[in-house]
């Protein structure tokens, strides 16, 4: 959908290409051909358990545009899945779990940090034309110093890093195939958002959204189809504003685009339409207009892919204004040099414009990253990294540079 496709570039310090299939459809489990890291059969169960570590130096680790403050960051990812498969059926169990620990923490203050990421996903095939998937995820996170909330000099004033629980809900159900005459999905979400910590502050920004919606897929040629979609979205905060109007709305996204297939387990979709929001409130001032979502994979060689994505799309607002109007494009490139060395290379220019805010703040986005890899053996990623993060803002005290060095290793069985 044209909503929320993707993360904001300014927390998007690496851009990076997965290009893969996770296994070949086989009678069992145990009969799967293998691709990436190995499992552990439990009976019918598959485990895959995976580790990554990660040493970065980062110039400004509160993101502030004077008195920047750098340090070393200490990153570990312990990851694991569980993997039942019965006949096209498949159920998996996950949790991602991520700790950084910071050389620098002033006084009084503590940038260490924990998140942690349960999720349960469905994929049932009831016949070649009745296909459902559901999902669902619970996770504590938290928002990286001068982002999100804490966004200027509230960084650095604020003790420790805003954190936030997060749950989401949802699935789809299709009817129809890619043979036939076309395909119908039907979608539907739930999303709640509650900040854990600095409540007096953060309250008013716990939000809801609920999301329905439907594609229709039209096939025109072999691997391609043309689409048509609707999507609905219902935001709300349960906790209202004491001195200003609820940010509560309802979205509108209608759209046309199409969808073609790369390989047998790759598709690119674009997608431009119609984007209506309207608030609850009379005093807030509703928008529409254009919108789009491009995700386009292109593989010009076997050892190249390049990823382009592309959106166009309100936001939620932080601090400021009452939404953003998000525009975004990101490029990356993979070259496999060897069947062990691979290089990436990205790039990400967005600008957002904060709606009706006071000083009608925009913020240009930059960011360019780069990395190098050896795959030591199939279960050794070693990698080295840079990215450099720009944002220019005509608000005060808003604009940064950012630059990060990385040095890391994936591991698994």
């Amino acid at each position: 959908m044209l909503h929320k496709d993707f993360s904001s570039a300014r927390n998007a310090l690496v851009v990076s290409v997965l290009v893969g299939t996770l296994c070949q459809t086989a009678p069992t489990l145990a009969a799967a051909i293998q691709v990436g890291p190995a499992v552990i059969n439990a009976g019918p169960v598959a485990i895959t358990p995976t580790v990554g570590a990660e040493i970065k130096y980062r110039d400004n680790i509160y993101l502030q545009e004077n008195n920047t403050t750098d340090s070393w960051i200490y990153v570990a990812r312990p990851a694991v899945s569980a993997l039942v498969q019965d006949r096209n059926n498949l159920y998996q169990l996950g949790y991602k779990g991520e700790a950084g620990w910071y050389e620098v923490n002033r006084s009084n203050d503590r940038n260490d940090y924990f998140d942690n990421t349960f999720s349960g996903d469905a994929h049932l095939e009831f016949s070649e034309r009745w296909i459902a998937e559901g999902y669902t995820r619970w996770a504590r996170l938290h928002e990286e110093r001068g982002t999100g909330l804490s966004e200027g000099l509230i960084g650095q004033v604020i003790p420790e890093p805003i954190e936030y629980d997060q749950g989401d809900v949802g699935g789809s159900l299709q009817f129809g195939s890619d043979q036939g005459v076309g395909r119908l999905v039907l979608r539907a979400g739930y999303m709640d958002r509650e900040y854990q910590n600095f409540e007096q502050f953060t309250q008013p920004r716990d939000r809801n959204e609920t999301t329905v919606g439907s594609e229709f897929f039209y096939p025109v040629a072999p691997n391609t189809d043309v689409l048509v979609g609707y999507e609905y979205v219902d935001i709300s905060y349960p906790t209202p504003f004491i001195d200003a109007p609820p940010l509560g709305s309802a979205e509108n996204f209608l759209s046309v685009g199409v969808q073609w297939e790369i390989t047998p387990n790759t598709t690119s979709t674009a997608r431009a339409g119609y984007v209506d929001k309207q608030f609850d409130s009379s005093q807030r001032k509703d928008w529409d207009g254009l919108g789009w979502s491009v995700d386009l994979l292109m593989q010009p060689r076997e050892q190249d892919s390049i990823l382009v994505r592309s959106m166009r799309a309100p936001e939620e607002t932080t601090l400021q204004g009452d939404f953003i109007k998000r525009e975004n494009l990101e490029a990356a490139w993979t070259h496999d040099w060897s069947d062990r060395i691979y290089t990436q290379l990205g790039v990400v220019i967005g600008r957002d414009t904060y709606e009706q805010s006071v000083d009608d703040r925009v913020d240009d986005i930059y960011n360019v990253s780069g990395r190098i890899g050896y795959e030591f053996r199939r279960w050794a990623n070693f990698y080295m990294g840079y990215s450099y993060d720009t944002k220019n803002s005509n608000a005060e005290d808003l604009s940064y540079t950012d630059n990060v060095f990385i040095i890391g290793v994936e591991l698994s069985l």
